[in-house]
């Protein structure tokens, strides 16, 4: 079966989109695991669940706290513009990625295929820590362990961020990837593997990137042996980690799906804050991220729209926003993206930063900025232009030119993980974004107060009512272990 077929049969199984928050699944009332089912068709549904999760949803709510896009007119400003999050928006991303769990969970147990079990150790690990950098602390050690067989386990604990869950996804990489390098005559997926199609060297490359990531983010040391050479990680598009879409009835990407059901496509605009640095940094990708208004670019403050005169409709849109078939970023057939070889330059960048003998930073930045710009179409010479001007690397500062490079290359491509390493990099130290001196501007209605912005994900409204161990909720200002 081919990778389309495969698309459109899970899309069907799963509902795309959610018709309701009655459709969600609770991961702590209903976990049972059909023993029959087949672990390709487990592996697709798990693949999707988390491509939905972070492409759908969540999606609007973390452009919009990355200062790419604000809302525009038609519509009341919306909460996320005013920097408030009611609980049952955690919902999608948080039951989709326990639900993914649940698919790749009926992998591990019941099959012996190593390379399958390898793919469904890696996509766990990238799915609770998707959750750990969103919410904090979470249900990990028996968050699947609803079977009677497990101990009908239905009301799982949270359990500490730092130093349960993180170690926990760590082993499961450690784990990934030695039974990837340990080979042997095993199945390889094909088109049940949406992500790779079975080409277990590449799964080797995001496990690796995402080890990698997971010790930057704890600010450990990397371990001795870790680090062998650049081509142990993703640093080249066609290594990229992402879902794709087909669009039309084989299943579009769920944004495009979500937001043409609700008019959202035309409600979104860029903020002052994305295009004056685009402008001042003279970056060409100004012109492909965006769909330019009528008399040259023109952004708004994040929030401001009630200001606007009536009938001012001249605004930056994202690309193909507006368009019936799509564009570059606003499409149908827009893969979601789970890692990318512009953010695994920069983070093997970062590591160059911190660590004798780990990568070159000139090197890993350059080929950051070449991938960006060869994925949306352009070409050398726009390249180093922008590597000699506005572009270029400060060597003073080289953590900061890296952050604003991660946030810019992940304009409407990734914008939960760009939303996720503004909140790390910056601080009152070194301030990027949202500490006084950064970029982030404060909309003009804040709820939580001039100058301050989220800095987690409220947890889910269905935990809070369905699981007896829920801890009780948090503030938007409260912290991940790592952003301090």
């Amino acid at each position: 079966m081919n990778t389309n077929k495969f698309i459109a049969l899970m899309i069907l199984c799963i509902g795309l989109p959610m018709s309701s928050c009655k459709d969600y699944l609770d991961v702590n009332v209903d976990p049972n695991q059909s023993t029959s089912s087949r672990i390709d068709l487990q592996l697709t549904s798990a693949q999707l669940q988390t491509a939905i999760a972070i492409g759908q949803r969540i999606y609007p709510t973390v452009s919009v706290w990355s200062q790419y896009y604000t809302g525009g007119p038609g519509v009341s400003i919306g909460d996320p513009d005013q920097h408030k999050l009611s609980s049952s928006e955690s919902n999608e991303v948080f039951s989709r990625m326990y639900r993914g769990n649940l698919n790749l969970n009926f992998i591990i147990k019941n099959s012996t295929e190593n390379y399958y079990i390898a793919i469904a150790k890696i996509m766990q690990a990238y799915n609770f820590q998707v959750c750990v950098d969103l919410f904090g602390n979470i249900p990990f050690t028996d968050a699947l362990k609803g079977d009677i067989a497990d101990g009908s386990v239905l009301h799982p604990s949270y359990e500490n961020a730092q130093n349960v869950v993180y170690p926990g996804v760590e082993t499961l990489l450690k784990d990934a990837i030695e039974l990837i390098e340990k080979g042997g005559a095993y199945a390889h997926p094909a088109g049940d593997d949406l992500i790779y199609h079975g080409d277990m060297d590449l799964w080797n490359k995001f496990a690796h990137t995402l080890l990698l990531k997971l010790y930057l983010r704890t600010g450990t040391a990397l371990p001795a042996g870790f680090y062998v050479d650049d081509s142990q990680f993703i640093t080249t598009n066609d290594e990229n980690a992402a879902v794709p879409f087909p669009g039309g009835s084989a299943g579009s990407n769920p944004f495009w799906n979500a937001a043409k059901s609700t008019s959202l496509g035309n409600y979104f605009i860029a903020t002052t804050t994305v295009l004056e640095h685009l402008t001042a940094t003279a970056d060409p990708r100004i012109d492909v991220f965006f769909d330019e208004a009528v008399g040259g670019h023109r952004g708004l403050h994040p929030g401001n729209i009630e200001s606007v005169a009536t009938g001012d409709n001249n605004w930056d849109r994202p690309a193909g926003a507006l368009n019936p078939t799509g564009g570059l970023i606003f499409s149908p057939t827009a893969p979601v993206i789970l890692m990318s070889a512009w953010e695994g330059n920069l983070l093997l960048a970062e590591a160059a930063v911190k660590n004798t003998g780990v990568s070159d930073l000139d090197a890993a930045y350059e080929a950051a900025v070449n991938a960006s710009f060869e994925y949306l179409g352009l070409d050398a010479a726009a390249v180093a232009a922008y590597l000699t001007g506005g572009g270029a690397l400060d060597a003073g500062n080289p953590i900061k030119s890296i952050a604003l490079q991660k946030w810019t290359s992940m304009n409407g491509l990734q914008p939960l993980e760009s939303w996720i390493e503004t909140r790390r990099f910056d601080n009152a130290a070194n301030p990027i974004f949202s500490s006084a001196g950064g970029i982030f501007k404060s909309p003009t209605k804040n709820a939580l107060g001039a100058g301050i912005f989220p800095s987690i994900l409220p947890y889910p409204e269905n935990e809070e009512s369905l699981n007896k161990s829920f801890p009780g909720p948090h503030d938007l200002t409260d912290k991940v272990f790592w952003d301090q």
